[in-house]
């Protein structure tokens, strides 16, 4: 009996002390393992659903996950946080929007090097500008994609607008 309850990984909202967790969440927590018994029980918690999550992950979503903290650790202080508010402004679009998004940048990426070089190179010049790039290319996200240059969809694709 308990094997059996040693064997099961702990999981948010159970008591997350250390000699309780498997022996691979123990592993992949091991740098947080001195801090552990002083960290706050949601921030446990936070660290062991991360840690699941981890081990349910194929190695080219672990592989592709790596090189995403990679370049964020590369990252400024105000890169990270001009990231941050894009993530934000993206979530906070209505679903329709975001779909409209997801699709042209998309067919961004079908564009030839150079093109997408030029559409890059505007994004982060208007975005140094005094008010950013809300300020230089206002609108939604179709007006702020035009004003960028990424080419329109085909009107079957990009729906109403």
């Amino acid at each position: 009996m308990m094997l059996a309850v040693a064997a099961v990984p702990v999981r948010a909202g159970a008591p997350a002390r250390w000699d309780a967790l498997t022996q691979q969440q123990q592993s992949l927590l091991a740098p947080m393992q001195q801090q552990w018994p002083n960290l706050p029980e949601a921030r446990r918690e936070r660290l062991i659903d991360g840690a699941n999550h981890w081990a349910r992950l194929s190695p080219e979503q672990q592989d592709k996950a790596r090189e995403r903290l990679r370049r964020w650790q590369q990252m400024t202080p105000k890169q990270r946080q001009l990231l941050q508010l894009r993530r934000q402004e993206f979530r906070q679009m209505t679903p329709a929007e975001r779909a409209r998004a997801k699709a042209r940048y998309q067919q961004m990426r079908t564009l030839s090097p150079q093109q997408r070089r030029q559409i890059n190179d505007r994004f982060r010049k208007l975005s140094q500008q005094a008010g950013g790039l809300a300020k230089a290319c206002p609108g939604d996200i179709d007006q702020r994609l035009d004003c960028l240059g990424v080419p329109r969809l085909p009107a079957s694709a990009d729906g109403p607008g």
